[in-house]
């Protein structure tokens, strides 16, 4: 049997016909409006965030040195086991408290373990924009992890607040 050579596909010409064009903006306008209450200026937006959820997604799986593992996992309980920026359960507490406005009852009782397993948990109910500078600020920590640990510990013996902390990890 003779083999058939498969030839690469070619696109379409472009339409250009002023008759397919005038039907394509009837169409869209339609559309448009009968989403007549729509905020469009809101798309923008939600291509910023979604964008940049999936660049620090990207980043995030990249940057690690497990790769996959701690995507699976996550990078928070990595950071929060670091007993150089968490030496304390209060640090623990105080940090899901002020920066992702989560309250651990009796935080004082529970483990490190439990605190840190709550935060896991609970960190999807934080409200989005702090979420998103949390995001930012573990993307920092995880590309540059020794340096800026050393920084965050610093910043945390002199008084320095996790809003404070995070601010200048973002700002970085």
């Amino acid at each position: 049997m003779a083999e058939q050579v498969s030839q690469p596909k070619r696109r379409p010409p472009k339409r250009s016909d002023p008759k397919a064009l005038f039907r394509f903006i009837e169409e869209l306008s339609w559309l448009l409006s009968s989403y007549d209450g729509t905020d469009f200026k809101a798309l923008a937006k939600l291509s910023d965030e979604y964008m940049s959820a999936t660049s620090l997604r990207n980043s995030l799986s990249h940057r690690t040195a497990n790769g996959k593992e701690d995507a699976l996992v996550g990078v928070i309980p990595g950071i929060l086991v670091d007993e150089t920026l968490f030496p304390t359960n209060e640090d623990i507490a105080d940090f899901a408290s002020s920066l992702l406005d989560i309250a651990i009852p009796r935080w004082s009782k529970k483990s490190k373990y439990e605190l840190i397993g709550h935060i896991v948990c609970h960190t999807h109910l934080a409200p989005p924009i702090r979420r998103r500078k949390l995001a930012e600020a573990l993307e920092s920590l995880v590309a540059d992890r020794d340096i800026l640990t050393r920084q965050i510990a610093k910043q945390r013996q002199g008084g320095a607040s996790w809003n404070e902390v995070i601010q200048s990890l973002v700002a970085n």
